[in-house]
């Protein structure tokens, strides 16, 4: 398809979700761009116009099997009727803990964690999604940093044997704490897989996010590549800025190449802003995946 008539076909899908639902092959629209992308990329659906419905037509559209939307809100039952009928998959969702006081650092918390968790355990299923975001809680001044170590470990052996019995995914996430949050307990990579090794559970792994890591550590490709087997989740983001690829200093045509070399068949969701129109960016996403 070319450009002017895959554009075309979008615009549709924003009018209208029966777009996705054509009555016969003939009248389908080709696929978009990103149906033949070497890895699986997901975007927000918060960067297409329109209703929940009409966003997700439009991911659809440009090609994409899943879109990333970790507070799902509304009409569940219809949330996921529309997902069925677009064959779209939500990638990842909130799961357990907050980028707040205490949490999964404190023990005293654990119980309320735990039933935070099976809650949006739940939800996930109701949604066919596989994948919750773990998050530690900030670091505490009242007891050491190896006390709180311990405390988030014990609170994920709590955790994984949910996410077992469930077939999902609990993906601890590091953040930065020198530009985004401030005071957050788990930052660095061989913080977190020192905890995982602790944890012991193959339900229970990294979300990388390439941006909070690059902030906070750099070294990004040896990082990932060293530790694929630990990384269940990406989140993605150009810096300065958190952007989309291309607006920063990273060099993401790179790190989606090493991403890809190491066989990861996981998501690669785009947790990050715009700095102009959809199309545009995602053009950008695509110009760093044009090495395969």
């Amino acid at each position: 398809m070319d450009r002017r008539s895959f554009l075309a076909s979008c615009a549709a899908a924003a009018g209208s979700v029966a777009f996705a639902n054509a009555a016969s092959a003939q009248d389908a629209p080709s696929p978009g761009p990103f149906a033949d992308v070497p890895l699986r990329i997901a975007p927000s659906p918060g960067w297409f116009d329109g209703s929940i419905d009409e966003q997700l037509a439009q991911v659809a559209a440009w090609g994409f099997s899943a879109y990333e939307w970790l507070g799902p809100q509304g009409d569940f039952d219809a949330l996921k009727a529309t997902m069925d009928s677009l064959e779209l998959e939500l990638t990842c969702i909130v799961g357990a803990g907050a980028i707040a006081p205490g949490g999964m650092v404190n023990a005293a918390d654990h119980d309320r964690v735990e039933r935070q968790f099976r809650e949006r355990v739940a939800l996930a299923k109701r949604l066919g999604c596989k994948r919750l975001v773990g998050l530690s809680g900030n670091e505490r001044d009242d007891v050491s940093r190896d006390e709180q170590t311990a405390a988030v470990v014990q609170c994920l052996k709590r955790l994984a044997p949910i996410a077992e019995e469930n077939g999902v995914l609990l993906v601890v996430e590091a953040l930065n704490a020198l530009v985004d949050h401030q005071g957050y307990f788990l930052t660095r990579t061989d913080q977190t897989i020192e905890i995982l090794d602790a944890v012991d559970s193959p339900n229970v792994k990294m979300l990388f996010d390439i941006y909070h890591q690059q902030i906070t550590e750099g070294n990004v490709i040896r990082n990932i590549t060293g530790n694929i087997d630990r990384i269940g989740h990406f989140h993605v983001a150009d810096n300065p800025g958190r952007k989309e690829p291309g607006t920063g200093e990273m060099n993401y045509r790179n790190i989606f190449k090493a991403i890809h070399a190491t066989g990861y068949d996981g998501f690669v969701a785009l947790e990050c802003g715009r700095s102009g129109t959809t199309e545009e960016a995602l053009e950008a996403v695509l110009a760093c995946l044009d090495w395969a």
